[in-house]
């Protein structure tokens, strides 16, 4: 799952010159606009732009950028080997596309494009799918699938990492997946993505940190069920009962709570003061709990909707509660994705921009960060321990 460096492209350009002329002007037919006005928008000789689209001479790399940021696509669109997915280039152009599904088509979107430019230049990588075991009921699917992963990473029935960074930096590390946790737009849950040997899931930070972690455990679930080839955008990871939402819960449920550890930790019956303890274990909501033990053979429905209708300061400051509230409106950006992206600058295949987008921060500000300190030489006035390291 670690990614491997290849020989270095050519100027840092993986396509040939006719594929790039042949992505522009593609880029160009969809907005609609001619030679002339091109070369007026970015400023160049209207011959120029004609003899570099027809292969008498090269595109620069200045005009690239210039062209693309005029046409409304990326220069990892028109310069890597593997353009973004059409079936998310083709969701991305539906008209009843809700706001919400613009916004995160846009942002995949961003990151295929670099995971694929990254790819070109030789930093690839693979994610880690576990096999499916025999076709069955949806729920058992999920179930069976959650157990063979938490076996697969070599964590039987053991509690996962309560921080939302830890678990997120636990499933990059063994499964190779990326994890992110950035502000999507209202109503949007989280989203999957797979394509090209790589695999990330993106949970909106503006939820509650119960349901930021069951999303992320119900997303993981769909990466490794393989629904997201190459998209899976849950608006309301509750809110739908077709056969893979289904799984998919069935295996959130499941990975963030296994069923023997539920069993051994309700030895006597359930108390307040248990479910409150179990809460915060889990990290889960009070509703995913009194479902969990149910489904388990803890509890009958009676007790299930019992442990539904709790409330008290027991159960609101259960362990947790603090990090849990921290945890709203956080970001991180995927991790394997990063470690990659600046591996690539480091050795200068890319330039600062990608590496901005991804960030979300301004490519001038991020340059700025990236510089080394200024020392202070020996004679200079003020106290230069802050340079020693």
């Amino acid at each position: 799952m670690r990614f491997s460096q290849g020989p270095p492209s050519v100027f840092g350009m993986p396509v040939s010159p006719e594929v790039l002329r042949d992505r522009i002007r593609s880029a160009m037919a969809a907005d609609a606009m001619t030679q002339q006005a091109l070369a007026r928008a970015i400023g160049l000789d209207p011959t120029a732009l004609s003899k570099a689209l027809n292969g008498a001479r090269n595109f620069k790399s200045l005009e690239i950028a210039l062209i693309a940021e005029q046409l409304g696509v990326s220069v990892q669109h028109l310069l890597s080997e593997s353009p973004t997915p059409a079936i998310a280039m083709a969701a991305r152009a539906q008209p009843d596309v809700s706001p919400a599904l613009q916004a995160a088509l846009s942002r995949t979107s961003s990151l295929l494009e670099l995971n694929n430019l990254l790819t070109d230049l030789g930093f690839r990588w693979r994610a880690t799918r576990i096999e499916p075991g025999p076709p069955g009921a949806a729920y058992e699917e999920g179930i069976a699938l959650a157990e063979r992963m938490r076996t697969e990473i070599r964590i039987g029935s053991d509690d996962l990492p309560y921080q939302l960074s830890d678990l997120a930096e636990l499933l990059e590390k063994q499964l190779g997946v990326d994890i992110g946790f950035e502000p999507l737009p209202a109503g949007l849950d989280g989203l999957s993505v797979a394509s090209n040997g790589f695999a990330a899931a993106l949970v909106s930070s503006g939820i509650s940190a119960t349901r930021q972690r069951f999303t992320l455990a119900h997303e993981l679930g769909h990466l490794m069920a393989g629904d997201s080839q190459d998209l899976r955008v849950d608006e309301n990871v509750f809110g739908r009962k077709s056969a893979t939402e289904t799984r998919a819960n069935a295996f959130a449920a499941a990975f963030l709570m296994p069923a023997d550890a539920v069993r051994a930790a309700v030895p006597h019956g359930v108390t307040e003061e248990l479910v409150a303890d179990l809460l915060g274990r889990f990290g889960v909501s009070l509703d995913a709990l009194a479902f969990r033990l149910h489904n388990v053979g803890v509890v009958d429905a009676v007790g299930r909707d019992r442990i539904r209708s709790m409330s008290s300061n027991r159960i609101a400051l259960r362990s947790g509660r603090a990090a849990d509230l921290q945890a709203r409106n956080d970001r991180r950006v995927p991790g394997n994705l990063l470690a990659r992206a600046i591996e690539a600058y480091v050795q200068g295949q890319i330039s600062v921009r990608p590496l901005a987008t991804l960030l979300d921060v301004e490519p001038d500000a991020l340059l700025a960060e990236l510089r080394p300190p200024n020392k202070v030489s020996a004679d200079s006035p003020g106290d230069a321990s802050e340079y020693e390291l």
